[in-house]
């Protein structure tokens, strides 16, 4: 992509919030990844606000990713941050420490990650089904194409 498409793009993105459309698109990119990979999982994506935009259950995943893929999505959207960077944060001795315990349906651990353009937070995806190095390749590979949405801090690097 052009540097000015690129540009553009981004703009045109913190404009307007994640919608149902783009939900289906980064989902399906999910799932692509999921089955190249051989991992059957539970796909979630949020709006900015945390709030359900669209699930996705692959046949063969865990009945425990039905409840964990939203949950990372709905963290990652409401603290502006990785799932995986969050953890650190609350680990004992971490800035954060004790937010685990005082929040009830946050998850620490990856597979959940914002969907950026430029600083804007359109939304939030969370991926469970695998192991947690699998949950973010899969979470990264389907945000890193959609328009606008860049790996950026927070996002897994």
């Amino acid at each position: 992509m052009a540097l000015i498409d690129r540009i553009l793009a981004t703009e045109l993105a913190t404009r307007r919030p994640l919608v149902l459309f783009d939900a289906c698109r980064i989902a399906a990119r999910a799932e692509l990844e999921a089955r190249h990979m051989g991992v059957p999982v539970c796909v979630a994506l949020c709006d900015g606000a945390g709030e359900a935009l669209l699930f996705h259950r692959m046949e063969g995943a865990l009945p425990a990713s039905s409840v964990l893929a939203p949950a990372k999505a709905r963290t990652a959207a409401r603290y502006r941050m990785g799932t995986d960077e969050l953890g650190l944060l609350c680990a004992p001795g971490g800035m954060l420490e004790g937010l685990g315990a005082a929040e009830s349906g946050l998850v620490l651990f990856g597979g959940g990650l914002p969907i950026r353009a430029g600083a804007a937070v359109l939304g939030a995806i969370g991926i469970s089904g695998g192991s947690v190095a699998e949950d973010m390749q899969i979470a990264r590979a389907a945000i890193a194409g959609h328009w606008g949405a860049a790996l950026e801090k927070g996002q897994g690097r």
